[in-house]
């Protein structure tokens, strides 16, 4: 008979251990589903604030929160697609968001807008054109690790 009683225990013990694993694995699989949610929720919120920037949006984040996003789907790889569609929808509905497409703005106006203007590009430097005091220079700041 004890050897029954073990073997009984051991197979309550094995259904208690199969119940809690089971109850793991589903918050485990409910979890995964929330973090690929907000993963795709930031996502395509970058994507549709990136493209209505692009448009010429006066406040991407604001055209981003008003666009229609039943019609965003998502492709295998897990990329939006239909954003383009969307924000291009969005504009002919909400025209006063979006610049015009021919509008041109002065510098100061560029800078209040938040559109950041292109650097120009970087000019290399050759060494053997620079003065022997910025050459000596340079050189320091270069070991030093600094440039």
């Amino acid at each position: 008979m004890d050897m029954v009683d073990d073997v009984d225990a051991l197979r309550l013990s094995l259904a208690e251990l199969a119940a809690e694993r089971d109850s793991l694995v589903q918050a485990h699989q409910e979890e995964l589903a929330r973090v690929k949610a907000a993963a795709r929720d930031t996502v395509l919120a970058g994507a549709l604030r990136a493209e209505a920037a692009r448009l010429g949006a006066y406040d991407p984040d604001l055209v981003a929160a008003h666009v229609d996003r039943s019609a965003i789907t998502w492709s295998e790889e897990g990329a939006p697609q239909g954003v383009e569609k969307a924000l291009r929808d969005a504009r002919e509905v909400r025209r006063f968001l979006f610049r015009e497409t021919g509008q041109r703005l002065s510098g100061e106006a560029q800078e209040s807008a938040g559109i950041v203007p292109k650097p120009a590009p970087a000019q290399g430097q050759d060494a053997r054109q620079l003065p022997a005091h910025d050459y000596a220079l340079r050189k320091r700041q270069f070991l030093a690790g600094i440039i």
